[in-house]
């Protein structure tokens, strides 16, 4: 991995930080901010990583076709598969990872209604 390259920590911050913004400040960086998940989850050896990476691409699909339905499932399923990463991570990741999964959810909620 050059220094160019995000990390998964550097990812995970800045996803939290533009979920923070709502859903329009994280719509605004979504595609970039995906992309480099797929690229760090792709990677991966461990097939629960690989399976999110594979929910991403669908979340980046729904988002392209602004199916509301699709992309509110889509966080939903996203939100349950970081909170369940959490329980293998170490460190303050965990709790980075839980509020992750918190803010997928409530995204996903939110489109709901």
């Amino acid at each position: 991995m050059n220094s160019s390259t995000p990390t998964g920590s550097d990812q995970l911050e800045a996803t939290l930080s533009a979920l923070s913004g709502g859903l329009d400040g994280a719509a605004a960086v979504a595609d970039s901010n995906l992309d480099g998940w797929i690229q760090i989850l792709q990677d991966s050896d461990n097939v629960a990583l690989t399976d999110i990476a594979h929910e991403l691409e669908n979340l980046q699909g729904y988002l392209r076709g602004g199916d509301r339905a699709q992309i509110s499932s889509s966080l939903h399923t996203l939100g349950q598969h970081t909170a369940n990463a959490a329980s293998a991570a170490e460190g303050a990741t965990v709790e980075k990872l839980h509020q992750l999964g918190q803010a997928l959810t409530s995204a996903a909620n939110q489109l709901r209604f």
